[in-house]
């Protein structure tokens, strides 16, 4: 009998282990399950941050590279590293400079000559005069020529307007006596060409009774042409 109670005893702790080491089991299993679905939620928020860190970082590579490009082409065009760059560079701006002075749109000065016109009782300059004027200094080698003031350039005309009055077209100036001629260029040349005997500026001017002046000078000062230059009707020919 107590044989039996004995080993209904052992069966019942063997039953009794056996279903808790069951039990143990199954919480291990879920343990595992949770930290399994832990650490795949936690893999895939690195998985996103690690690929928006890597996109804002390749947004960030390709601003500062488009950046670093900028300024490395400032830095050629102001700071040229061969001499190629450098006497291109060169080049055009003397070109720009030189293009800006034959325009007349820069301040200019230079050795030259004074012209002083100036109307009296018995005579009246004429635009032909003025114009004739302007033909023979550049004839004679002027850079650059002004009347009164007001630069001379390719565009302007010299007329007469109702038998009254001379008025510089191009800028619509009115002009009047004494006409103060500025011209920039070999000063002795250009005053012997305007004192040519007998076939000279002065010489006819003088022979019509109108009183002229010519003063040869160290330095002569010449403003740029003020108003914009416009075209209504020409365009650029296509290639």
């Amino acid at each position: 009998m107590k044989e039996k109670r004995k080993s209904d005893l052992i069966g019942a702790i063997a039953s009794s282990l056996i279903i808790f080491l069951f039990i143990a089991l199954i919480f291990l299993q879920f343990k595992t399950v949770d930290e399994t679905k832990e650490a795949n939620i936690e893999d895939l928020r690195d998985s996103e941050l690690q690929a928006q860190i890597a996109q804002y970082k390749e947004r960030y590579e390709d601003a500062n590279s488009q950046y670093l490009n900028n300024m490395n082409l400032i830095n050629e065009y102001n700071n040229p590293t061969s001499n190629e760059d450098s006497a291109s560079t060169n080049t055009l701006n003397s070109e720009y400079k030189q293009s800006l002075k034959l325009l007349g749109l820069t301040d200019v000065q230079g050795q030259g000559i004074i012209i002083t016109l100036t109307d009296t009782e018995t005579g009246t300059y004429r635009s032909e005069d003025l114009r004739s004027l302007v033909n023979e200094l550049k004839y004679a080698g002027a850079e650059a020529i002004s009347i009164n003031n007001n630069r001379i350039v390719n565009l302007t005309d010299i007329v007469t307007l109702n038998d009254s009055f001379i008025v510089l077209y191009g800028g619509s100036v009115r002009i009047t006596s004494p006409y103060v001629v500025k011209a920039i260029g070999d000063r002795k040349y250009l005053s012997s060409t305007l004192n040519t005997k007998s076939s000279g500026f002065v010489d006819l001017m003088k022979s019509n009774e109108l009183e002229i002046k010519v003063e040869e000078v160290e330095k002569v000062e010449i403003k740029k042409y003020e108003k914009a230059y416009s075209t209504g009707y020409m365009s650029e020919v296509d290639d």
